[in-house]
């Protein structure tokens, strides 16, 4: 059972066609980057995963679940049930800024009833130790670099212990030494075998990162294989184009 399943999914807003027919799967520990020039659908897919986005027709199932199928979705408390099962990581982090990094890591938790104060605080130390900032737990946002805000970003969306972990370009408001530190959280989290979909333009950090890559153009589905099937030895004129664009 594939971990997401993507079929035929489209996707307009007013005359604009954004997605024409997205097709493919996610299988479990796959860590999978989503590739592709400005205005690809890129971002538009994966925010259609947790129903920022509806689509108009195609179906979605998580964990062999229909999540969304033709713009039609289930009752809400099941559909609630299918979309806690991902975690969201955003480029620009959204921490709340009147919050200690603590208390943004525990407040839609304490507010969902997802555990006591007490097993809360100490899953919040956990995770702040995995990304490495257990000094930072009584900080304020404004006293983090931009890699540091995204790590605690990432150990917030892992406070709902999700099965996947979604990252629309987590990277991209980073400087290159502090994109490494993001990195290194997603290879440690890949080891733990954690299911990942992530968004970006950033070639390198996609090679780097991912066992699966794919290539959005114009809506569709270009490529769909490992870094080297999809990319390295790809003859695809588009996307050796884009390559030699961004590379």
């Amino acid at each position: 059972m594939s971990m997401i399943e993507i079929k035929h999914i489209k996707k307009s807003f007013d005359d604009l066609e954004v997605l024409k027919d997205v097709s493919f799967s996610v299988e479990k520990g796959d860590v999978t980057a989503i590739l592709g020039p400005s205005g690809s659908g890129k971002s538009t897919m994966l925010r259609s995963l947790i129903e920022l986005e509806t689509i108009d027709s195609g179906e979605i199932l998580i964990e062999g679940e229909v999540l969304c199928k033709d713009g039609i979705y289930p009752p809400k408390k099941k559909k609630k049930e299918i979309l806690d099962r991902m975690g969201m990581v955003f480029q620009h982090f959204n921490l709340f800024p009147h919050m200690t990094i603590k208390d943004n890591l525990m407040c839609a938790c304490l507010c969902a009833k997802q555990g006591t104060k007490a097993e809360l605080e100490a899953l919040a130390k956990e995770l702040l130790a995995k990304v490495d900032l257990s000094d930072k737990i009584d900080a304020m946002p404004s006293q983090l670099s931009g890699g540091q805000k995204q790590r605690v970003a990432i150990a917030r969306a892992l406070m709902r212990k999700p099965d996947i972990m979604l990252f629309d370009e987590p990277t991209s408001a980073l400087d290159p030494e502090l994109t490494k530190e993001v990195l290194n959280v997603i290879k440690q989290l890949s080891e733990e075998k954690m299911t990942m979909l992530i968004v970006t333009h950033e070639i390198g950090f996609a090679l780097e990162a991912a066992n699966k890559i794919i290539f959005l153009d114009g809506g569709v589905v270009a490529a769909d294989g490992t870094p080297e099937e999809a990319l390295t030895n790809n003859k695809n004129e588009r996307i050796r184009a884009f390559l030699d664009k961004v590379m």
